[in-house]
């Protein structure tokens, strides 16, 4: 099987006058999205003391052999982001339990931790993943990651067929910045202020314990006053260097779809076409959907979210 073969073209048909990607991206954040469904909170005690919590949706019909769906939210969000709640509630509909991981401070883990997430915390959602599966051995974990938590789940990924670990039943990343220098340096774009003072204002919120009254405009500036030296990297492009899930792609050895937007504005899918997948990789490239966007009719329901349908299908087949 070549390069080509594990490279797919989707369409996503969005409704008239909705194609642009800036509209895109931001309906996927407004767009009604609903209720979550009822969770449990579970707080899980990490290695170096601090502690994550997730919310847990179990629903009645659900079996220790049915499937465990875990969710991980990109940067700035949290369990109540928009896309963890709107596919919570569609997979818990559909039957599978379903875990919203916050990361580090984040969601109901607020408060929680001594240090703040980074893009490249693959322990922190190892140890989620062995908790549940030390809870029901039997039921196959699949992991979701959105944005820069799906930099997270593929350098997870990555790490765990470097060890033949069979922990993962399907991994899936959904607009993943793959080199986060590359798209630290694009979010930074004036093209793309807009977009960047967001991040930033939901990220300033989430780490003020660590800022200490300190300013930043831009994700490299935050990754050079906090990521770097709180966690130990000599800077922020070592940080980048050494959690970018670029280079851990080749090592993927359970079955894992990266679903990317090619007018997305800040996370360039081309990254992901510049070294050989292995075979247990399929790179979707749909035609339009800005970023975390991907409006267009699914044809179940009358539903706009096309992005989910996909979803929904791939774990389906799983």
């Amino acid at each position: 099987m070549g390069q080509n073969d594990r490279i797919e073209h989707l369409t996503v048909n969005p409704p008239i006058g909705l194609s642009s990607p800036h509209v895109q991206t931001v309906l996927g954040y407004i767009a009604p999205y609903g209720l979550p469904p009822p969770s449990t909170q579970r707080v899980i005690k990490l290695e170096d003391g601090d502690r994550i919590s997730c919310e847990v949706s179990i629903p009645s019909s659900w079996k220790v052999i049915d499937k465990t769906i875990v969710l991980l939210h990109g940067l700035g969000g949290s369990h109540n982001s928009p896309y963890m709640i709107r596919l919570s509630r569609k997979f818990y509909q559909k039957g599978y339990q379903v875990v919203r991981v916050n990361m580090r401070g984040c969601g109901s883990g607020e408060g929680l931790t001594a240090r703040p997430y980074h893009g490249g915390l693959t322990a922190d959602i190892l140890a989620v993943l062995k908790t549940l599966h030390l809870a029901n051995p039997l039921s196959p974990l699949i992991l979701i990651g959105f944005s820069l938590g799906g930099n997270i789940a593929l350098k997870l990924a990555g790490e765990l067929g470097m060890t033949d670990n069979q922990l993962l039943a399907l991994t899936i990343a959904v607009c993943p910045p793959l080199d986060l220098a590359h798209s630290s340096a694009l979010l930074a774009r004036a093209s793309n202020r807009a977009y960047n003072k967001y991040y930033m204002n939901h990220l300033k919120k989430q780490a003020e314990p660590w800022l200490k009254g300190r300013m930043f405009v831009n994700l490299y500036e935050f990754d050079c006053l906090v990521t770097a030296p709180i966690w130990g990297f000599q800077g922020a492009f070592d940080y980048y260097q050494q959690c970018s899930s670029r280079f851990l792609l080749h090592y993927i050895k359970s079955p894992c779809r990266i679903l990317f937007s090619v007018d997305d504005p800040f996370v360039d899918y081309k990254v992901g076409m510049e070294f050989p997948l292995p075979p247990s990789v399929t790179l979707s490239l749909a035609d339009c959907g800005g970023h975390l966007g991907f409006i267009g009719w699914a044809d179940i329901e009358r539903d706009y979210f096309w992005m989910d349908q996909q979803l929904i299908q791939w774990v389906k087949k799983c």
